[in-house]
């Protein structure tokens, strides 16, 4: 998750006040985390604490938003169920405050997927 966001370990030690090499034990695993700990991480990277939690999480969400699907799209045919990486990228969406670049990301993401279709 903290690839995914571009936060570097040494950014993030320096966020919760601890080494990056600290950070290394910490995602290798080699040391344990405390609560306290995993909270200061979760604010940092925008995370829920329950994400630090679940190895493989599998999230749910009601429907897809009619305001940018509003025909029979890829959406139709996806399982409304949320990987890790997918997460990421939604918490990341959400942070877009402007609407036309919401509104372009959501055409292109569409372009990408129509052109895998074509390729296949």
């Amino acid at each position: 998750m903290r690839k995914a966001l571009g936060i570097s370990q040494m950014k993030l030690a320096e966020e919760i006040g601890v080494s990056f090499q600290q950070i290394q034990k910490y995602e290798k695993g080699t040391n344990k985390i405390s609560v306290e700990r995993i909270q200061q991480i979760s604010n940092v990277l925008g995370a829920s604490v329950d994400t630090f939690f679940e190895k493989e999480k599998v999230s749910h969400i009601s429907e897809p938003s009619g305001k940018y699907y509003t025909k029979k799209t890829f959406m139709d045919e996806t399982p409304l169920i949320l990987n890790q990486e997918e997460i990421v990228l939604l918490q990341l969406f959400r942070k877009i405050d402007n609407k036309k670049i919401r509104e372009g990301l959501l055409s292109q993401l569409s372009g990408i997927i129509e052109l895998e279709r074509r390729k296949k």
